[in-house]
């Protein structure tokens, strides 16, 4: 079946070449499920409600002034 060589007709290349298409599949498919469950931004345009907020400003996503421009954009639109 195999005349000669442990590795067949494609030689230790095309084993390498093998192992590296199905890590870089298996990397793409784990990578794109991890985009589809991750939760999404509103479509609307607007940054979420203020508890929302209140996490992005302290994992430093937002500064102070920007913070309070979302803020006041949230509590004049009548949300929270």
């Amino acid at each position: 079946m195999f005349p000669g060589a442990w590795c067949g007709h494609l030689g230790v290349g095309g084993w390498v070449v093998i192992g590296l298409f199905w890590a870089t599949f298996l990397g793409l498919v784990l990578w794109a499920l991890s985009r589809l469950f991750t939760p999404a931004r509103p479509a609307d345009g607007r940054d979420g409600d203020a508890e929302d907020l209140d996490q992005r400003l302290a994992r430093g996503e937002l500064d102070a002034r920007e913070y309070r421009a979302l803020r006041e954009g949230l509590t004049s639109s009548g949300h929270h």
